[in-house]
C-alpha cells in the first residue's frame, strides 16, 4: 500500500505539471511564469526551493546525529528569506531574469557575468544532486534499489518540469508543500507520542549528552551553529532559484511580502524533520546509520496508509526543490549563456523564435536533470553536499550582488577581486585549509568583503554624469 500511494501521488503531480504547459506561450512564461505570481503562490514557491530533500531527509539525519542544534540549518534559511525581503523591491524593479543579469547591469562586465553564471550552475547541480540522493536513500528502505529509485523519481520531476516550466513547477510546488508539511508534522507528532514527549528524545543518554542533544545551542558550539546557518542565510540572498521566484512575482511589493512570509514559514516547518531524526535515535537504539533515520520511522512506526502519505510527503519535498533548481539552471543556460552569450541568437522576438527557445529550454532541462543523477552518485552526505554548494556560490557572488546593490562606489575591479578571492578561500577551506577555529563560511565572505571595499576605494572614479550612477536605476 505504501508504494501504491506514492505511485498515485507521482502520477497526479506528473499530470498537473503537464497540464500547466497550456499556459506556456513564450520563454518568459516558461522561465518566469509570465511574472504573474501573487503573494501566496510566491511564498509557497520560495519555501519549496529549500524545503526539499536537504531539509526533510538531511535534517532528520542531522537531528539523529547531533540533536536540536541542527535546526539552525532551517533557521538560517528563514533568516535569509527575511533579509532578502528588505532589498528585493529594488532588485525586482529592474525586471531581470537572473542574478547574472544584475551583475551585467551593475558592473557592465560580460566576463564577470559569465563567471557568476557558471559558479551558480555548479552550485545548482550540487543542490539538485542532493535531492536525487535523498530520494534514493528513502526509497532504498522500501526495497527499491538506490539507483533505480533515484532514476524513477528523477524522471518524474524532470519530465513534468521540462514540459510545464516555472508555472508548472509553481502549481506543483503549492501541492508539494501542503503535502510535505502535513506529512512531516504527522510523523513528528507520532514520534513524540511514542518517545514520551520532547524530554524522551534523549532516552538512553547520560545527563550531559542529553542536555547537549536537546539544546538548540549544543553547549554554545558557535562554530558548528554558524556552519549550519550561515551558508543558507547568504545563499538565500543571492540564489538564482530564489530570485527566479521573486522575479516571477507581479511586482516589487508582492516579492517583498512573499519573501517575508516564506522566511517565517520555513523557520517553523524545519523543526519537524529534526524531531523525526531525534526520535529515531531514541526509539531505535540499535540504529547506527543516520541515513536510515527517516525511512526507519516511516517503515516501523507508522500504519501503512499513514506511511504512504508520509513517504509521498518526503517525495513531495524532494521534488519541490528539484523542480526549482531545474528551472533556475535552465534560466542560466538559455538566458545567460545562449541569448546573452552569443551574437546571433534571439535577435528578434518573433513567435517562431519563442517556440524554438521553448524547445531548447526543455532540452536543457532534461540534460541538467541527467547530469544531476550522475553527480548524486559521488556526493558525501546530503547536508554536506548542500552546504558545500552554498559555500562555494556565496563566497564568490554574495559580495558583488548584495553590497553592489547597496553601495554605489563598488567597482568592477572590486567585484572581480572579491569573487576570485572569496572563491579561492572557500575552495581551500573545503580542501582542509583552516585559520584557527574560524569557520570557512565566514572567512571566505570576510575576505571577499575586504577585497571588495579596498579595491573599489582604490579604483573608484566619480561618474561623469548622473545617468551613469547605478543608484538611479534602482531608486
Amino acid at each position: 500500500m505504501v508504494l501504491t500511494i506514492l505511485v498515485l501521488y507521482l502520477l497526479i503531480i506528473f499530470l498537473v505539471g503537464v497540464w500547466a504547459n497550456k499556459y506556456n506561450n513564450g520563454v518568459t512564461d516558461y522561465l518566469l511564469a509570465g511574472r504573474r505570481l501573487g503573494v501566496w503562490l510566491g511564498s509557497f514557491a520560495l519555501v519549496a526551493t529549500l524545503y526539499g530533500g536537504g531539509k526533510v531527509v538531511g535534517l532528520s539525519e542531522k537531528g539523529f546525529d547531533v540533536g536540536l542544534v541542527s535546526w539552525w540549518n532551517g533557521i538560517g534559511g528563514g533568516i535569509g528569506f527575511v533579509l532578502i525581503s528588505l532589498i528585493i523591491f529594488r532588485m525586482r524593479k529592474l525586471a531581470l531574469f537572473t542574478v547574472p543579469d544584475f551583475i551585467m547591469e551593475r558592473y557592465k562586465s560580460n566576463s564577470l557575468r559569465v563567471m557568476c553564471c557558471l559558479l551558480s550552475l555548479v552550485a545548482l547541480l550540487g543542490i539538485l544532486a542532493s535531492q536525487v540522493a535523498a530520494a534514493s536513500s528513502v526509497l532504498e528502505m522500501f526495497g527499491v534499489g538506490s539507483m533505480t529509485g533515484a532514476i524513477i523519481v528523477s524522471v518524474v520531476f524532470i519530465i513534468y518540469t521540462a514540459v510545464g516550466g516555472l508555472w508548472g513547477a509553481t502549481i506543483t510546488d503549492f501541492i508539494h508543500i501542503i503535502v510535505a508539511v502535513a506529512g512531516t508534522i504527522t510523523a513528528s507528532v507520532i514520534v513524540l507520542v511514542k518517545a514520551g514527549g520532547f524530554s524522551g528524545l534523549g532516552a538512553g543518554m547520560s545527563s550531559v549528552e542529553k542536555g547537549e542533544f536537546l539544546s538548540l545551542t549544543a553547549n554554545w558550539d558557535i562554530s558548528f551553529m554558524i556552519w549550519l546557518a550561515l551558508p543558507l542565510i547568504l545563499y538565500n540572498m543571492i540564489g538564482q532559484d530564489v530570485y527566479q521566484r521573486l522575479f516571477a512575482t507581479k511586482d516589487g511589493k508582492v516579492a517583498k511580502r512573499a519573501a517575508w512570509i516564506a522566511g517565517i514559514m520555513l523557520t517553523v516547518i524545519t523543526i519537524f524533520p529534526v524531531i523525526i531524526g531525534m526520535g529515531a535515535r531514541a526509539l531505535f537504539p540499535e540504529l547506527t546509520d543516520s541515513r536510515l533515520a527517516l525511512p526507519t520511522v516511516i517503515n516501523q512506526l507508522l500504519p501503512d496508509f499513514v506511511a504512504g502519505i508520509v513517504l509521498a510527503a518526503v517525495m513531495a519535498a524532494i521534488m519541490s526543490t528539484a523542480n526549482s533548481i531545474l528551472t533556475a539552471g535552465t534560466s542560466h543556460i538559455i538566458n545567460d549563456l545562449y541569448l546573452k552569450g552569443t551574437t546571433t541568437a534571439a535577435k528578434e522576438k518573433s513567435e517562431k523564435e519563442d517556440r524554438r527557445l521553448l524547445g531548447l529550454s526543455r532540452i536543457w532541462t532534461l540534460i541538467l536533470g541527467g547530469v544531476a543523477i550522475l553527480v548524486a552518485t559521488i556526493l558525501p552526505s546530503i547536508v554536506d553536499g548542500l552546504l558545500i554548494s552554498y559555500t562555494l556560490y556565496t563566497s564568490g557572488v554574495f559580495t558583488p550582488v548584495v553590497v553592489g546593490l547597496l553601495w554605489k562606489k563598488g567597482t568592477v575591479q572590486g567585484a572581480y577581486s572579491s569573487f576570485i578571492g572569496g572563491l579561492l578561500v572557500a575552495i581551500l577551506g573545503i580542501s582542509g585549509f583552516t585559520v584557527g577555529e574560524f569557520p570557512i563560511e565566514v572567512l571566505s565572505v570576510l575576505v571577499a568583503l575586504i577585497l571588495y571595499f579596498v579595491v573599489s576605494l582604490l579604483t573608484y572614479q566619480p561618474p561623469v554624469s548622473k545617468e551613469e550612477e547605478f543608484e538611479k536605476v534602482v531608486e
